[in-house]
Order: C-alpha cells, then structure tokens, then sequence
C-alpha cells in the first residue's frame, strides 16, 4: 500500500454573518472534495497542543509524526536546514522576512507579510544590499528565494519569543519590536534606511506600488535532533513543500525533499507540477507528503474572497487530479487534513481542531459535504501523530 498525506493551509474557518453565516469552505465549490467524503473516513484532529503558540512549526511537526511538544522548535534554525545553512556555534538564526508597513501618524503598520510577493531574484538583490551595508553589528544575511530570508548574529541565545509578521497584518508594530535586544533593533533600524534608499523600492515608488521597506526578525529557538521518518514507521517517504521550514524538518528525519519548478506557496503556485511530483514518488517511495499552502495568505489578510477561490483551486487542481490518478490505482490510500485553522475573520492562527479525510476510508462517509460539519463526527484525534500512525498503519 502506498500513502499520501496532503497537508493543506487555509481551509476551515468560522462562519462570517455577511457571508449568511457560512464559512469560505461552504460557500466554496468543492465538487472533489465532496466526491471522495461520501466514501471515506472523516473527523477531528488536533493539530495544535494547548500550551504552544499556534504556528506551521507545531502544526506540520505533528503531521508529519512528530510530538511537537518533545520536538518543539524555532522557525528559523528549521528554515536554515532547509536552506542547506547552518549557523555557527556562537551564532543564533533569525527568520528576515522582508516586508512593507505602512506609515500611521504615531506607528508603523504592518501592512504586507509577503513583501508584494516579492520574487526571487528581487529577494536577492535586497539581500545582497543589506549584507553589504549593514555595518556595526555582527551579522550575515541569507536568500531564502523570496521574501522568507534568514539572518544569522554572532548573539547568546535569545530566549523572548518574537511574533511572526503573518500573525501582525492591520497591527502597529511598536508594541512587537524586540525592545529587550538592542542589538536587534540596531539592525532592524539600519536596514530600514538602506531599504528606503534602494533603487528596487524608487522603482517601485515610480510605479505607484508599495515599497519593501522593512526586514522583520523572528523565529528564533532551539533546533531539536530529530528522529529518523524511517526508523519509526519503517517506510521511506518524501516531501513536497515551498516552505523551508518544512524542508528542515523533511531532511532532519531523513525524508527525500523534492523541489518543484514554479511552486511558490501562493495562489499562483504550479499546482500541477506539485501534483504530478507526488504522484512520481508514489511510484517509489511508501510514503508522500504534498504540502499546499496557498490559502494562508489570503486567510492572514482577511481576504474572504479570495479564500474562497484559493480553497476553489485546490480542490480543481489538486483534488481532482490527485482522485482521478487513484482511480487507475487502487493500491493508494490518501489523507487529506487541514494543518491549522487559519482564519479570515481574525486574521490569525487558531488553535481550533481541523477535518482530516482518509479515502478511501474503512468507516464509509457520513457526509456528501467536505466542510466544517466534519468535525462533529469521527473519531477525534488529541494530536496530529497519532492520526499519522493510525493512517499508515491503516486504521482508518
């Protein structure tokens, strides 16, 4: 048997009163997603312990079998891995994710996480100007290929937990600096003025958009050793992500990570290039994970519509594909589950439970309908490994 687990982002949410009291996922068409529930096994899982921040490094720990509690890591030092960096012993890893905020009369807003989407080789030349010009402060910078980059300072551990600029979309920034590291808001104040004076950003200023006018430093933690995928489930596995972070954690427990040509984690992602990359390893590995982040963003900025089209888009270009291949093929078992709620009402993470769907299922469906109402039966998972365990040991 072979087996597929597609993590997906941005998909459940609360029902929004201008929306006729109905949730993105319910007002979504999702013809496939309602084909496969009719004839599979659905229910709730909790993806995010009660005592950790909600975040994709707890949530797609977990998913991918591992106790977030025990493994708990910072976003950072798992990005560098899959990065192919290491900072050294005397450094300590930051997410630099460049990004825009808006001016207010007393504050800066942030505006936009993701930089406008920024792109890899702008990414780069912005990177290249901040390690050239930073000066006085013991630093490197590094391209993570858009606007999620990485800075590792020469620094003692820093133990306060600084918020990610996803969870702070309409919110002034003053009261998240790192008030307590000089050091850090050193940095962030230089790299502002060299961002200001660029020539990408006057550029952009011509154009009437909006600049990439501030770095943003979180993510720092510890980076956990981590059990071998294969040692515990003895099956071989691979992982199919944008994100670096989850490659980290792909490579860190001996998992084959696949780059795919034009994902981006965005809406306009290859999503047919991701699909046919899975089903490819399907063809060699035990175990394929595909994770599909797209619908994070336009959750994080509150954009309903959007959500809606996103969660659209994935059940044509992923879903649909993805059951029309095992078709032909019965010796595929697939799972779909949401890695945490990521909602548009309050533009946050939440740490409320989320469907997973097993098909085809061993409890037939209970439902013609893939949306939130499939969290009110089925069997309910306390955490994400163990429903990980209980799919590949075909439990469900």
């Amino acid at each position: 048997m072979k087996y597929l687990v597609v993590i997906v982002a941005g998909l459940t949410d609360k029902p929004f009163a201008e929306k006729d009291n109905k949730t993105p996922l319910q007002l979504a068409g999702t013809p496939n997603l309602d084909a496969l529930t009719k004839n599979a096994t659905c229910g709730p899982v909790q993806t995010i312990p009660d005592d950790l921040q909600p975040g994709n490094e707890i949530s797609c720990l977990g998913l991918l079998g591992l106790d977030p509690k025990k493994y708990s890591s910072g976003h950072a030092p798992l990005s560098a891995i899959g990065l192919g960096i290491k900072p050294a012993p005397d450094e300590v890893a930051f997410c630099c994710d460049l990004i825009t905020l808006q001016p207010t009369h007393d504050d800066m807003v942030m505006k936009d996480y993701t930089g406008g989407h920024l792109s890899c080789s702008d990414s780069g030349l912005l990177i290249d100007a901040l390690n050239e010009q930073v000066v006085d402060a013991p630093v490197t910078f590094h391209s993570g290929g858009g606007y999620h980059n990485l800075m590792f300072i020469k620094s003692p551990p820093i133990e306060q937990r600084l918020s990610p600029p996803n969870e702070l979309i309409g919110e002034g920034i003053r009261q998240f600096m790192p008030e307590g590291n000089r050091e850090l808001v050193f940095v962030m104040n230089q790299a502002q003025i060299i961002l200001h004076n660029h020539a990408y950003n006057k550029k952009r200023a011509a154009n009437s958009e909006d600049p990439v006018n501030s770095i943003w430093l979180w993510g720092n933690g510890e980076l956990p050793s981590l059990p071998s995928f294969k040692e515990r489930y003895d099956k071989s596995a691979s992982l199919i992500t944008t994100s670096l972070m989850v490659k980290g954690i792909g490579k860190l427990t001996g998992m084959d990570v696949v780059d795919v040509e034009g994902a981006t984690g965005f809406s306009d992602t290859n999503y047919s290039a991701k699909v046919s990359a899975a089903l490819k390893e399907l063809e060699t590995k035990d175990v394929v994970f595909l994770h599909i982040s797209a619908g994070e963003e336009a959750s994080l900025k509150g954009d309903i519509d959007d959500k809606i089209l996103m969660i659209e888009d994935f059940d044509t270009e992923v879903i649909k594909p993805l059951a029309q291949a095992m078709e032909t093929n019965e010796n595929i078992k697939m799972m779909v589950v949401v890695n945490h709620v990521s909602s548009a009402m309050s533009m946050k993470y939440e740490r409320s439970p989320v469907p997973y769907l097993v098909y085809p299922g061993t409890a037939g469906g209970t439902s013609d309908q893939y949306d939130e109402q499939l969290l009110e039966s089925g069997k309910l998972f306390d955490n994400a490994p163990d429903l990980l365990t209980a799919f590949l040991t075909n439990q469900l």
